[in-house]
């Protein structure tokens, strides 16, 4: 693995958000995106509606990413976006996000704009189109960094809990699983040990944020979206100084339900 990539400001939680094209379904409004949970969700009336987020400045862009409900399915089939610096869109050139049904999630990096209105198009799998969290904005790239191969962990917790009777019969309350990723970080130089601490406090264990490791799946089969994760830190990370000014950090992440 190579690199590893953060997306932390998010501009979506200080957006205004109105729909262009469709309508809300009333018990899943669009306020949800920008709520932390994946479980309260936005859907449409329709199988496509087209969203309009003004970003209220000029602010700098080079990825969207998007989960849905991760106790269920990822019910978008395709999304696609523009930004503008106005709200005409009609120069803006199409961006396609990359979805996996699989691991409920997608997400794309473009040339960095900077730009105040981006213009969202979902399509659905069927009558309606559902998503649950949104990011836009600009990632912090360390490109040259990973999580070393010895301290890598990458698992499901099966969240399930099991009763027995007096006769050994079991029953089960099943709950999804839950993702799990955690590793150390190698040799970050000191802007890179600064810009990353300065992100670890801001979002402490209370606030998610998005983590990329394997965009273009070199470690793993389907690595772009299996070790792509919208999660909470399980403890603040650590760090270590390894001499030269260089510093290792570990992190422990687990999926937002």
């Amino acid at each position: 693995m190579s690199g590893i990539t953060f997306l932390s400001e998010n501009l979506v939680d200080d957006a205004v958000l109105s729909i262009t094209t469709g309508a809300a379904n009333a018990q899943f409004p669009l306020t949800n995106i920008q709520l932390a949970t994946t479980t309260r969700k936005f859907r449409s009336t329709g199988n496509t509606v087209v969203v309009l987020f003004d970003l209220l400045q000029t602010r700098d862009i080079d990825t969207v990413a998007l989960v849905g409900d991760n106790t269920t399915n990822l019910e978008v089939t395709a999304a696609t976006f523009k930004t503008s610096v106005t709200t005409d869109f009609s120069l803006s050139p199409v961006n396609t996000i990359a979805l996996s049904a699989e691991f409920n999630i997608g997400y794309v990096s473009i040339t960095q704009v900077s730009h105040r209105f981006v213009e969202m198009t979902f399509t659905g799998s069927g009558s309606f189109a559902e998503v649950s969290n949104i990011f836009i904005g600009a990632q912090l790239n360390i490109p040259l960094n990973s999580f070393s191969i010895a301290s890598f962990t990458y698992r499901h917790d099966d969240l399930t809990q099991n009763q027995f009777n007096d006769y050994h019969q079991q029953f089960s309350d099943v709950f999804p699983y839950q993702k799990r990723l955690a590793g150390t970080m190698e040799y970050c130089t000191q802007s890179e040990q600064d810009n990353l601490d300065e992100m670890f406090l801001r979002h402490g264990r209370n606030s998610p944020l998005w983590v990329i490791i394997d965009p273009d799946s070199e470690a793993m089969t389907d690595g772009q979206f299996k070790l792509a994760m919208y999660g909470y830190m399980e403890k603040m990370p650590t760090w270590n100084a390894v001499g030269g000014r260089l510093y290792n950090a570990s992190i422990e992440m687990n999926q937002v339900v």
